[in-house]
């Protein structure tokens, strides 16, 4: 039987590790994740799947002020969830259906970084299905912002309203953000019609930063009383 080639789309939430109690492991990854998001979609682009669960760190007691400001993760959320390893042993299995095969994006090569690293700092055993998902991900920023003709990366809700889309759920939710990158993956893979709107993306996205720059050198910042990096 033929295989189904299908399209994984998936997002990380992470957690610093404590490098003044774990110094040496902090070395070896610097964040652990502490929520897995995704999404699959068929050859018709269609979601059909998606998978969401929340991860136990092992190298920080407490979820951080501003990680839970900005994910709405706290300490509380992750009591009784599974440890990293079954967590990932899920994602994996999830991600690889008898029959299919599959391209998997995330949005930025950090997410991607992140895997290899925590597998190392985790004394995760790399089976076949590990070395098969590291060497079918891609960064879809990047061929987002090469779609577009650009550069600089740009960030996820950004792109999203630029290419004329409401966001849609919750930014820095690992299960939204995979969504909302798998809406851009539909709009960008009719390259057609994304080649004409490609351009009005581009400027879109350069002119709010042009705007926000202009108005930053309108403020004198010296009035301030800024912290010294």
């Amino acid at each position: 039987m033929e295989q189904q080639n299908i399209s994984i789309f998936v997002d990380f939430e992470m957690q610093p590790v404590d490098h003044k109690e774990h110094p040496d492991e902090w070395e070896i990854a610097r964040h652990e994740i502490i929520e897995i998001g995704a999404v699959m979609l068929d050859k018709d682009l269609q979601e059909t799947d998606s998978f969401q669960c929340y991860v136990k760190p092992q190298y920080s007691d407490e979820i951080q002020e501003t990680v839970e400001a900005m994910t709405g993760i706290s300490s509380a959320t992750l009591v009784g969830a599974p440890d990293f390893a079954e967590a990932f042993a899920r994602f994996v299995e999830w991600s690889s259906s008898p029959g299919l095969s599959y391209t998997i994006y995330a949005w930025s090569g950090a997410d991607k970084g992140q895997i290899v690293h925590e597998i190392l700092l985790k004394k995760i055993t790399k089976t076949d299905a590990i070395g098969y998902m590291l060497s079918h991900w891609y960064d879809y920023q990047k061929i987002f912002t090469r779609a577009i003709g650009r550069r600089l990366a740009v960030s996820l809700d950004k792109a999203v309203t630029a290419c004329g889309l409401t966001f849609e759920g919750q930014m820095h939710d690992a299960l939204w953000d995979a969504r909302n990158t798998a809406r851009l993956f539909r709009l960008t893979s009719d390259k057609k019609n994304f080649r004409k709107i490609a351009p009005r993306v581009k400027h879109t996205l350069e002119s709010k930063e042009h705007f926000t720059a202009s108005l930053g050198d309108m403020v004198d910042m010296s009035k301030f009383n800024l912290p010294k990096e």
